[in-house]
């Protein structure tokens, strides 16, 4: 239904003849209104035949090139659609532009009628003879006064207007124009988008396979401890599920929420070498501090074993009357004891520093997700603590040990959880008879988008 347009003033007496500037702002926007309900139709043909392209419903002998065809027609359908709505982008701003410099217009015309009316008959007279005179280009005469003639003022703002209406006239043109011109053609994403489509079953499989593998290297980790180049495979493996998804989901064709739990796998791998190297450094640190309480404990144990040698000597040489023989021969028994005890301290430290990490059980390093230098780490300072609890160093450098194991114990929780609810409840290229959840793969669908493109 076409919108009311405000009546334009047919009468311009006393400025000009006709309307200086003509336009409906009002016709316009129906037809952006339009031209908008059209755009939308194009998309929405365009997803139909996107389910023509994409989906398997299509068999028989030209099944393949009509499904081609679709995608290619869907992709011209979604460029048509581009160009209407940034050819009623532009109409919709002139739109705007020509009510505004109307309403110039008519606020001079207005004021040219305001001072007409007010003017005194005789002055109203020569003014009108003087706004002729302009109107016809005779400026030949003195006429000194014409600059203060209110008429000729309000007649050169309305040049301006008019001016100024020509010039936004022109420029919306020209962009409507290249609009119209532009012949569709397909971007550089939209190649490359064609291409991905026509091996995005390749791509979705692939990387479905890569995801298992790396599940069940996950779960073999559990009871078995895998060599350090299987555990890089995983970490490779989950990357390039990443960059597979990734190439899927700006093409519109897999989910975003694929490529988020992805990040949020790397995310918790990182975590867990992080809690992993943190708490590799609490060992090291509790394991020094335990070597110098080994050294401490030792040396003290063998000082008082000897206790009664170093009395008996330290006696002998500070009593009077002690013979210099007397007294060199206590002070070598001494000297004796106390290396006979920095010789237990030395041997304790380096049997403290040759005790292997310690082994923890396989109930212990399942709970930590059967990462078994993780659990043997821990298991190490706990031993160290338990060893040495008189030391307050062998404390202190323990601490932020539990801490650190339930973050990478967290971490691997978190991931085993996403990835397993999405393997149980999820739709599997790589197992397509494996049941899965629709309400799941519906949510999943709803984070589809492109990205990249004018579409």
């Amino acid at each position: 239904m076409a919108t009311t347009t405000k009546p334009r003033p047919r009468d311009w007496h006393p400025l000009t003849d006709t309307d200086p500037t003509p336009g409906d702002p009002e016709s316009i926007r129906d037809e952006v209104a339009h031209m908008k309900h059209l755009a939308g139709m194009l998309r929405a043909e365009a997803a139909d035949l996107k389910v023509i392209g994409t989906g398997d419903g299509l068999k028989g002998r030209y099944a393949t090139k009509l499904r081609d065809e679709a995608r290619e027609l869907e992709d011209h359908l979604r460029e048509t659609a581009g160009r209407y709505e940034r050819v009623h982008g532009h109409l919709t701003a002139w739109a705007a532009e020509l009510e505004a410099i109307q309403s110039d217009a008519d606020r001079i015309l207005r004021g040219a009628r305001a001072d007409a009316e007010t003017a005194p008959p005789e002055d109203a007279e020569s003014a009108s003879e003087s706004a002729s005179a302009s109107a016809s280009g005779s400026g030949s005469g003195s006429g000194s006064g014409s600059g203060d003639d209110p008429l000729a003022r309000h007649r050169r703002s309305l040049t301006r207007v008019e001016a100024h209406r020509d010039e936004r006239a022109a420029h919306y043109a020209a962009r409507i124009r290249h609009e119209i011109n532009d012949e569709i053609k397909d971007s550089w994403w939209e190649r490359r988008k064609n291409e991905i489509d026509g091996v995005k079953g390749a791509i979705s499989l692939v990387a479905d396979v890569m995801s298992w593998v790396a599940t069940v290297i996950a779960l073999v980790a559990i009871v078995m401890t895998p060599a350090g180049w299987v555990a890089a495979l995983a970490m490779w493996l989950a990357i390039g599920v990443f960059a597979a998804h990734l190439l899927l989901a700006s093409a519109g064709d897999c989910s975003w929420l694929d490529v988020g739990m992805d990040i949020f796998g790397l995310l918790t791998m990182g975590v867990g070498t992080i809690a992993l190297n943190n708490l590799r450094g609490v060992q090291i640190a509790t394991k020094l501090a335990a070597e110098a309480a080994a050294e401490e404990r030792a040396a003290a144990t063998a000082t008082r074993a000897s206790r009664s040698v170093l009395d008996r000597t330290s006696a002998t040489v500070n009593r009077r009357g002690t013979t210099n023989a007397a007294r060199a021969t206590a002070r070598h028994e001494r000297n004796i004891a106390k290396a006979a005890a920095k010789r237990a301290g030395r041997a304790a430290a380096a049997g403290e520093a040759a005790t292997p990490v310690a082994e923890a059980t396989q109930r212990e390093a399942v709970l930590l997700g059967g990462d078994r230098e993780t659990a043997n780490l821990y298991k190490d300072v706990v031993r160290m603590r338990a060893a040495y609890p008189e030391s307050g160093a062998v404390k202190r450098a323990s601490q932020g040990a539990e801490r650190h194991r339930r973050l990478f114990q967290g971490a691997w929780g978190a991931a085993t959880a996403a990835d397993g609810v999405d393997k149980i409840v999820g739709d599997s290229d790589a197992i397509p008879q494996k049941p899965a959840y629709g309400p799941y793969g519906d949510f999943k669908d709803r984070y589809t988008r492109e990205v990249g493109t004018t579409w």
